[in-house]
């Protein structure tokens, strides 16, 4: 027989009460997000977009088109390469709030690497020798090596390497086998992802490839890993991001844009596994890719040209944050997000 005796039961009570609070009260935390849209000065379409740090970031585009923002993106700077103001320079990778690695996509002599330095102007550090070559993408680390990925032209992976901040390249003779066709998408200049200590990740697509090369001695040596992403002539990884000891990645089939697609996964294993996240609602491809974590719960942005997601892991659903025609997006701190894609377009993402 179960007896209480005096005030045992208000007690217990008070106690249960008390401990549904907490529990409550230890829940996720709801998070808000705000949208701006910036004037940048430009009506070139833009691809590449890095921070230096919290206040300075650059961008680039077509048309030979560079931008810098000083303060954390509300306004822009406009600089050009008048020498081939067609030129599409879809990756920037800042050295300081003067000077920045360019790169230039296109068939051939097209793919081009530059110094840029606002004061001594341009100086071309590479140009592709191959007909058949295509530059996708740039990363450095902070020592000033760095790494620059493209389409395949022979057998092996066309991975450039540099010791010097960009001043130099030479080819990686140890780059993995490439498949036939294989190569990447220049759609956001994202990618490779660094880490720390030599750590790299370049996301391949295109000629039924769609895979992760993993070297973790600066591009010496490579390990390589299947993807579930989707496959295709024109199919793959167009976005990785490193990001608390996950790699996520976003791409998709660039012929589908009216299908809904199974194109973002994570890994917590370098690639060796995935999980997808699925039920997002943004139909066709993404192009680009952002990843935070802020109050505990991961903030995850993906864009393409036919809109904006965003994965809010306080709530464990996505949402649609714009229908604008974004290609790429980097957060300047943990709660600070920046979008830019067509006709100059720039959006500033805040959440609390």
């Amino acid at each position: 027989m179960n007896i209480l005796i005096g005030n045992r039961k208000s007690t217990s009570l008070l106690f249960i009460a008390h401990l549904l609070f907490f529990m409550s009260s230890c829940g996720p935390e709801k998070i808000n997000h705000s949208l701006k849209e910036i004037s940048s000065g430009t009506d070139a379409l833009l691809i590449g977009l890095q921070p230096l740090n919290d206040s300075i970031v650059w961008a680039s585009g077509t048309n030979a088109t560079i931008l810098r923002s000083n303060d954390s993106g509300e306004s822009w700077e406009k600089f050009q390469y008048e020498e081939a103001d067609t030129l599409q320079f879809r990756d920037i990778h800042p050295l300081s709030a003067k000077e920045a690695i360019v790169l230039s996509s296109g068939e051939g002599k097209a793919s081009q690497i530059f110094y840029f330095h606002e004061d001594m102007g341009w100086q071309k550090t590479f140009q592709m020798d191959a007909s058949e070559g295509f530059l996708d993408a740039i990363q450095l680390w902070e020592n000033g090596q760095g790494l620059a990925y493209g389409d395949a032209i022979d057998s092996l992976a066309y991975i450039l390497k540099t010791t010097d901040f960009g001043k130099s390249w030479i080819r990686i003779p140890t780059a993995p086998k490439s498949g036939s066709g294989e190569g990447g998408f220049a759609s956001s200049g994202s990618n490779i992802a660094l880490g720390e200590n030599g750590k790299a990740w370049i996301g391949t697509g295109a000629g039924g490839s769609a895979r992760v090369f993993h070297s973790t001695d600066y591009g010496r040596s490579w390990e390589v890993f299947e993807t579930p992403m989707i496959k295709g002539d024109a199919a793959g990884i167009t976005s990785i991001k490193h990001h608390n000891d996950k790699i996520w990645i976003a791409g998709g089939d660039l012929a589908i844009s009216d299908e809904l697609l199974e194109n973002i996964y994570f890994s917590e294993d370098n690639g060796q596994n995935w999980q997808a996240m699925n039920e997002h609602q943004i139909k066709g491809s993404f192009y680009g890719l952002a990843v935070s974590n802020f109050k505990g719960n991961d903030l995850i942005i993906a864009c393409g040209p036919n809109g904006v997601e965003l994965w809010n892991g306080a709530e464990n659903k996505w949402l649609i944050i714009s229908d604008k025609n974004i290609w790429t997006a980097t957060f300047l701190d943990n709660q600070t997000a920046l979008m830019a894609g067509k006709n100059g377009t720039i959006i500033k993402v805040k959440f609390e």
